[in-house]
């Protein structure tokens, strides 16, 4: 039986990040999650969707967020282009109480730039143990607690999302 780790000690620990989330670091992005069937609805000989992606109305989500540096990348045939990447972390619960599931493709704005979402990642574990999936000590020790999703910069242009100027 674990020392440390119970339900007590997780329930304390996710009661502690949430107000830091909420109350003093206070960021927020909208999740805008990609809407399959609809997108679907035109699919071409091979079976792809068509280059009009749907999304549902966005979500306002708190997170955690780490911008990288822009990279500006010579194109041959257009020019200039601009590239960025993005590492946005949320909390578990927080995400569980508005039914999302983060997921490659879906799209989150920060301060009207677009961000698609490239990489989900699920591996960070309270004491390294995952509730869920525990082998020795049993469902009430150890919990996940954060989703982190890496994303890139993407055009307005290329969303539904918006009208993009012409």
């Amino acid at each position: 039986m674990a020392l440390f780790g119970s339900s007590r000690d997780i329930s304390f620990m996710k009661k502690v990040n949430s107000e830091l989330l909420d109350n003093v670091i206070q960021q927020e992005v909208d999740y805008y999650k990609y809407f399959i069937p609809e997108s679907m609805a035109g699919t071409n000989l091979y079976g792809e969707a068509s280059s009009q992606k749907t999304y549902y109305k966005p979500l306002r989500v708190p997170c955690l967020i780490e911008r990288g540096d822009q990279a500006y990348v010579q194109d041959d045939q257009f020019g200039v282009d601009v590239t960025q990447p993005m590492t946005f972390r949320f909390l578990k619960p927080k995400l569980k109480e508005v039914g999302l599931v983060p997921a490659a493709a879906d799209i989150i704005e920060v301060r009207g730039t677009f961000y698609e979402i490239n990489q989900v990642n699920e591996n960070q574990f309270i004491l390294g143990k995952d509730g869920d999936y525990g082998k020795s000590v049993g469902s009430e020790f150890g919990d996940s607690l954060s989703i982190i999703c890496v994303a890139n910069y993407t055009r307005v242009s290329r969303l539904q999302i918006i009208n993009g100027r012409v």
